[in-house]
């Protein structure tokens, strides 16, 4: 395992597009979590709302 990354970090022609495909899978990733995030929020809010409507709190 060592050799291997010693004969990437010896050759950055072959590292580049290792770290680009790392990112590029890092990063779609992370956007389908912040999409799942933000719908959690507006459910929430609206969930929240909704119990204080029917609770007659507004």
């Amino acid at each position: 395992m060592n050799n291997l990354i010693d004969h990437l970090l010896a050759n950055p022609i072959l590292l580049v597009p290792l770290l680009l495909l790392a990112a590029t899978l890092v990063y779609s990733v992370l956007k389908r979590l912040l999409k799942l995030v933000a719908i959690v929020a507006i459910a929430g809010v609206l969930y929240v709302l909704l119990v204080e409507y029917t609770s007659g709190g507004f």
